[in-house]
């Protein structure tokens, strides 16, 4: 078959029906891939460095080519590059003036982190550490060049490329089925091959980088191998090297086809610089991955129909056609059974306990009737999963060529729409102003090399962080139910917060302790849209898995032994807010906009609500 221009409309038109059916899954499924950095973009610099953060890149290698010619002064080269350097910095440092207030995207908290490992920065500091440790330089440094680069590796073999496979797997059960269930993010763990999944798409990664230097060969081999991440996608047990024969077969006579089909595409990728990205965000970036999903399953039926060496491979049938509803039913009976039952009801709320419960999932506290009741909720929304199966909406799990584990007892029990109790409520609010302040402490010494005490406050906490969370569990009680209407839901919520807190602490204390003005859509610097879609998706994490794994760990502690730590908590942290109100913490990397104190890079963009 050739993807012909006749193919590539009907490919385009089944893939904007199917882009229109899971709008919101696909739209945050390559949004969470361009933030990991697994594929897509954003836009032109959509997440980019700030010039402060190539300032310090600057040092760096002015600093090692000054050591170099010190070293070696047969290197000729050197004092050249250096001037180059500081004539990109000085060009940098230009541009950043020019940027436009609310479109600019000179920052980002993703590559803050991103260069600081590259250029050094944190590296640097954790081997300052192991310096102390060994005594000695070069070990130290031997150490840590070994260890970030085993992590970076890892997370690049078992995270970003497993990732680009795990959305192409969902984009293909997208094309068939009218329910995608988030537990299909995990069909890799499911399936237990998660390892060869990242073994095949590290062999398909190096082939490609080695076509690359050719240059010439590279467009050739990259459409002729691009059919890999889907075919592990449907059968992830393939070996390596078959799943790479297989896509060149695959793709034989259709290489300039599919080169074609992207200059096709060349007018949206110019909208997407034109609207510095947000095409790209909500439209661009999902059309593409629909279309080479329709690709994939017309080359995998003329494989199929042609009986090509490996054809044997593609073995998930209802990937790709839907199962008979007679043989569906008699593949869950359990389904059938549980949903006949009568749900089984709260009876002892009533007044105002009843309407904190059905409005904002709250109650005093967790009482055998409420435990049982949450039980079976999760049971019965175990089985709804199950009965979306059976009635064609969903993709058969139980008749899939490779079984996938159902041992999920720990994940299986948190029902998030459980009723919180206040004390629960009381100790996550610590928890997670205690997480944020730690955060934020690490993240600030590995960019700046020394201890800051971040926050208003003089505690280990950032009360930010612990209210946004309690705000989210209370305040949308109600959307939990819809993933997509939480997650703007959560945009909207965290902004607001993050918005009001930064004008308070403005003109309560004429202070900024945040500033995102370097940011790309940023409002008065006071918020972000890279922070309120990172609040968007740990919104989603934090609601339906976070949560209900911490509020699992209150309710084993005896209440008896937790009220009274919640109790000194809340007197320690009622005392230090009225302290603070009095000598707020303030200073050199705490807060801008004093005169003598050292403009700091913006807090992240993930806090205040993870």
């Amino acid at each position: 078959m050739r993807i012909d221009t006749k193919t590539r409309k009907e490919c385009k038109s089944a893939a904007k029906r199917s882009v229109r059916s899971h709008y919101f899954v696909f739209v945050l499924m390559c949004l969470f891939a361009a933030f990991i950095g697994a594929e897509f973009i954003l836009s032109d610099n959509f997440i980019s460095s700030r010039s402060d953060v190539m300032d310090i890149v600057t040092r760096d290698y002015e600093d090692t080519i000054i050591e170099t010619e010190h070293k070696a002064a047969s290197m000729t080269g050197a004092s050249v590059l250096s001037d180059k350097i500081r004539g990109a910095t000085e060009l940098v440092e230009f541009e950043d003036e020019e940027t436009n207030a609310v479109f600019s995207r000179s920052a980002g908290t993703i590559n803050h982190i991103i260069n600081a490992f590259t250029n050094g920065t944190i590296v640097d500091t954790i081997s300052s550490v192991v310096l102390n440790i060994v005594g000695s330089k070069s070990v130290a440094d031997t150490v840590m060049i070994g260890v970030s680069s085993v992590i970076a590796v890892a997370f690049w073999m078992f995270v970003q490329l497993v990732y680009t496979s795990v959305i192409r797997r969902v984009a293909l059960e997208a094309r068939i089925y009218k329910k995608v269930s988030i537990n299909r993010f995990l069909f890799f763990m499911r399936t237990k091959s998660w390892l060869n999944a990242a073994l095949t798409l590290t062999v398909y990664s190096v082939v490609s980088y080695l076509a690359l230097a050719t240059i010439v060969a590279f467009p050739v081999v990259f459409y002729g191998l691009c059919m890999v991440p889907y075919i592990l996608a449907e059968n992830p047990k393939i070996n390596p090297f078959e799943a790479i024969r297989l896509s060149w077969r695959m793709t034989r006579g259709n290489k300039w086809n599919m080169f074609v089909n992207s200059f096709t595409l060349f007018g949206w990728n110019v909208l997407g610089v034109i609207t510095a990205g947000i095409t790209n965000i909500f439209f661009t970036n999902p059309y593409k991955l629909a279309i080479y999903s329709e690709f994939y399953a017309r080359l995998r039926a003329d494989a199929i129909a042609n009986s090509i060496k490996g054809s044997e491979y593609f073995n998930d049938r209802y990937l790709f056609e839907k199962c008979d509803l007679n043989r569906l039913k008699g593949a869950y009976p359990e389904a059938v059974h549980v949903l006949s039952a009568p749900e089984y009801k709260l009876e002892n709320l009533t007044g105002a306990k009843k309407f904190f419960a059905e409005h904002f999932g709250v109650v005093l506290w967790n009482t055998k009737d409420e435990i049982k009741y949450e039980e079976n909720q999760a049971s019965r929304q175990r089985i709804m999963y199950m009965r979306d199966e059976m009635e064609g909406l969903a993709y058969p799990t139980k008749l899939a060529p490779i079984p996938e584990s159902r041992k999920e007892s720990r994940l299986s029990s948190m029902h998030y729409m459980r009723h919180y109790s206040v004390l629960s409520l009381v100790t996550m609010f610590f928890i997670y102003s205690g997480f944020g302040w730690v955060w934020e402490v690490v993240y600030y010494y590995m960019l700046q090399g020394h201890y800051i005490n971040r926050g208003v406050m003089h505690g280990p906490w950032l009360p930010i962080y612990g209210a946004g969370g309690i705000a989210i569990l209370i305040f949308l009680f109600p959307l939990r139910k819809s993933p997509s209407k939480h997650f703007f839901a959560t945009m909207a919520l965290c902004g607001t917060l993050e918005y009001v807190t930064s004008v308070i602490l403005e003109y309560a204390f004429g202070a900024e302790w945040w500033n995102y003005d370097g940011f790309f859509l940023n409002i008065n610097g006071r918020i972000c849209l890279e922070g309120l879609l990172v609040f968007g998706l740990a919104g989603l994490a934090f609601i339906y898995f976070l949560s209900p794994i911490i509020d699992d760990r209150i309710r084993k502690i005896n209440p008896a032994k937790l009220l009274p730590v919640a109790i000194v908590l809340i007197a320690l942290f009622v005392f230090d807010f009225i302290y603070s109100n009095i000598h707020p913490n303030m200073g050199d990397g705490i807060t801008d906009g004093f005169a003598g104190t050292e403009q700091i890079i913006p807090a992240a963009t993930s806090t205040d609500a993870a």
